[in-house]
């Protein structure tokens, strides 16, 4: 698969050499697994090691944010050391573009605690004014928290390196604690000073989404590449790979390449194999319940499993029978008739309306009127008419080409990318 390098000043530390036992403390989220971490809160449910996830390696840690339930890997190895860890540092990659934030909201991403889970440090992602934002914290030996984050911290869409290093003030009141961030090879981007932090010392940190988060905060968050030690790595910095070409037979050339790069890596497509995704192939209503499906639970989401009796024509055995039964389950369709589904069956463009509508609104939606102007070929009396006038005046179809809709036309799954990515507004991948 080619991997396209990033054109931002951005790196990737590996650790410091030589290196003293003990000196270097985490495991870091690269293969696909997170059993190397000493604690996994939350497996199975929203926290994954994923390929399409990945900023470096194979694989990274995506964390879908489902209200305030935390999703974290920990690592414990600081609080096992014979000696207090009063200097530490840390590193690892982010990307927050599939996060959905408002203006005055904030996620933890990332926490250094003392013995005891008495927090120290961290990082949070934080909306102003349209944007989000890098911002540090550090808790003072009374307890109290200050935090900072500024212009210089913004986080742009795509993948940003972060560098944190705390140290505990020397002695009672000499006030000489500190916390720096370094983002994207910048140092001293956010910094905090002059703490009284004497009696912290590192036991445990955890990366993901950490408890106190925003519960109207939805999305995916994406990390990688996490490593931390006792003292600042003085290591040449790599680039980090940006997101590369999913699959073999969608180069970027390709007419639809974006849009399928984008329900790719947000793991609503996975492709007709391994490593292709076939775009020119019509989408059947079995593959159109997994793209909604997907789309509207989040591309981890698994279905209960399926019993089979729902529809004559989709067995127990049927590849897609709980997905399927899903979808009929959502109201998004009561089938084809004769208590079928028609799995294999095409979908055409009316189908696609009515389908994507009823998943981006709600089984209960109901369009306005059709007016019966917007295309040549869809009258007022047109079978769904006015699904297939909703659907563009929402901007997810602007028809067929000519002034038309081609009601009856089937949908190919490079069509798909596109209606899907616009339903669901996922960022789109260049």
């Amino acid at each position: 698969m080619a991997l396209k390098i990033s054109k931002k000043p951005m790196k990737f530390w590996m650790a410091a050499v030589p290196l003293l036992l003990g000196s270097l403390f985490t495991q870091s989220v690269l293969a696909c697994s997170t059993a190397a971490w000493s604690r996994v809160e939350n497996p199975e449910v929203t926290l994954f090691a994923r390929p399409e996830s990945r900023c470096t390696g194979n694989c990274g840690l995506r964390i879908k944010l489902e209200g305030t339930q935390p999703a974290y890997v920990e690592d414990d190895t600081p609080g096992s050391l014979t000696e207090d860890v009063v200097s530490y540092y840390a590193r690892f990659h982010i990307d927050t573009t599939w996060l959905n934030m408002n203006d005055g909201q904030q996620i933890t991403v990332f926490a250094s605690n003392a013995s005891g889970a008495t927090p120290v440090f961290g990082l949070q992602v934080v909306q102003i004014s349209g944007k989000k934002y890098a911002q540090i914290y550090a808790y003072r030996d009374n307890g109290s928290q200050v935090s900072i984050n500024d212009a210089g911290s913004e986080l742009t869409d795509g993948w940003h390196s972060i560098e944190l290093m705390w140290t505990a003030a020397t002695s009672a009141g000499a006030d000489d604690g500190s916390l720096t961030l370094a983002l994207d090879d910048v140092d001293n981007v956010l910094s905090l000073s002059s703490l009284d932090n004497d009696t912290h010392a590192i036991a445990t940190s955890q990366l993901g989404v950490i408890s106190g988060n925003d519960a109207t905060v939805t999305g995916n968050l994406h990390l990688d590449a996490f490593t931390s030690q006792r003292t600042a790595s003085s290591a040449t910095p790599e680039a980090c790979l940006t997101y590369g070409q999913l699959f073999t037979d969608v180069p970027s050339s390709h007419h639809f390449y974006k849009w399928i790069q984008s329900i790719g890596y947000a793991a609503i497509a996975s492709g007709c194999t391994a490593t292709t995704y076939c775009a020119e192939n019509n989408v059947t209503r079995a593959q159109m319940a997994v793209f909604l499906e997907r789309g509207m639970n989040g591309g981890d989401y698994h279905p209960p499993a399926g019993t089979g009796t729902q529809f004559d024509d989709v067995p127990a055995n049927h590849w897609a029978v709980s997905w399927v039964e899903k979808f009929a389950a959502d109201g998004i369709t009561h089938g084809c008739g004769g208590n079928n589904f028609c799995p294999e069956s095409n979908v055409d463009r009316t189908q696609m309306a009515v389908f994507l509508l009823r998943a981006k609104h709600g089984a209960s939606y109901t369009p306005p009127p059709a007016t019966g102007t917007m295309f040549g070929d869809v009258s007022a009396s047109t079978p769904k008419a006015a699904w297939i006038e909703q659907l563009a005046s929402e901007g997810i179809s602007r028809g067929c080409g000519g002034g038309n809709y081609c009601p009856t036309s089937p949908v190919t799954r490079g069509q798909m990318a596109v209606f899907v990515q616009r339903t669901f507004d996922l960022p789109l991948r260049d």
